[in-house]
Formats: structure tokens, C-alpha cells, sequence
């Protein structure tokens, strides 16, 4: 998965409730994701890794944190996938919180398309942006199981270390019209 531009990627975590384990997960035994939450707010980031026979996902949704930024004190969402068994979830962004996160940026190659043919269209050097994200957090209350609110797991400590992959904002477009940039299409 996108683990592959942070050699040192791990997620580390201690469970208890229905599920009682101190996990800790890194190179082969750990998958990860980053990106942009789907509503454009904020980012989201994903570890997924074995616990005991059973995959394990976490995903952990940052609505406040913006591209680039290091900072304290950020509520997020916490969703907990155990194949097989159940999903859990915080249910808003008050209940789990980073204590401190920070994302540097990771540098890419040039483009192939650019590379190749020496094109330096607006298109041909649109480029995702990469992160290195890493971040400690916690709980104040379980994630629950969606399905019965009485199954509940409690983060009572988590870290990251992992990657986001940043799509640049996309020209906006009116119907018979040129796309104009949007005020965040420069990285």
C-alpha cells in the first residue's frame, strides 16, 4: 500500500474491552493508507495488520487537520474494523484526540510524463504530494460496535507513523466555461 515512501512506518496501540492486546505493527506485517477525507475537510489515514487470525483496521479521520500541518491537541474520529467480528466507531470527534502530529513533506521524482517528453502543461504536471506523517493519541472513551453499543473497545494509547498522499485541488469548472483555479491549486 502507500507505506512504501516511509521506510520507518509502524502503528502501535494498546486495546482493552472486547478486545484486549497491545498491538504493534510495522514493516511487512503492516498495511497504511493517507489522504484527503472524501468531503475535501480535513485528512484521513488507515493501518490495517493481523490480530491473531483476524485483520484489523484502523482508521483514524482528522476533520481539523489541514495538509502540511504540525500541530497539538487535534480531535479525530477513530473507526475499528475487525474481520469477521464487528466494526466499532467513535461517533464524532470529541471522544479520541492527537497529542501532537506533525507531517513533513516527502520529495517524488519528477513525473514520468513530464520526464519523457519535456511537457510542462498544467496537466501533465499535476503530481499528487506526499507526507510523512506521525502522531501520538488517545482515547477519553471506547469506540463502540455499531451493530451493539454495549461491544466497545478503548485506544487508550496509539501512535503513527505512516504517509499521505495529497491530491492538488482540481480546476473548478462551470458548464459551456474554461476551468478557472481554485485559491489552493499551488502546493
Amino acid at each position: 500500500m502507500s507505506c512504501a515512501l516511509v521506510a520507518d512506518t509502524f502503528f502501535s496501540a494498546r486495546l482493552s474491552g472486547a478486545l484486549e492486546e497491545a498491538i504493534q505493527w510495522s514493516g511487512e506485517t503492516l498495511e497504511c493508507d493517507g489522504m484527503r477525507r472524501p468531503d475535501g475537510r480535513g485528512l484521513r489515514i488507515s493501518f490495517t495488520g493481523q490480530d491473531g487470525s483476524a485483520h484489523l483496521t484502523l482508521v483514524i479521520g482528522a476533520p481539523e487537520l489541514a495538509e502540511g500541518l504540525s500541530t497539538k491537541a487535534v480531535p479525530v474520529n477513530v473507526t475499528l474494523i475487525r474481520e469477521g467480528h464487528a466494526i466499532y466507531g467513535t461517533r464524532g470527534a470529541n471522544k479520541c484526540l492527537l497529542d501532537e502530529v506533525t507531517q513533513h513533506p516527502i520529495s517524488q521524482p519528477t513525473p514520468p510524463s513530464v520526464a519523457s517528453t519535456g511537457d510542462t502543461s498544467a496537466q501533465a504536471t499535476i503530481a499528487m504530494r506526499f507526507w510523512r506523517i506521525e502522531a501520538r493519541g488517545f482515547c477519553l472513551e471506547p469506540v463502540r460496535s455499531i451493530a451493539d453499543p454495549s461491544d466497545a473497545i478503548l485506544l487508550s494509547t496509539f501512535d503513527f507513523r505512516g504517509q499521505i498522499s495529497w491530491e492538488p485541488d482540481l480546476p473548478v469548472t462551470t458548464p459551456g466555461h474554461a476551468p478557472d483555479a481554485t485559491p489552493n491549486s499551488t502546493p
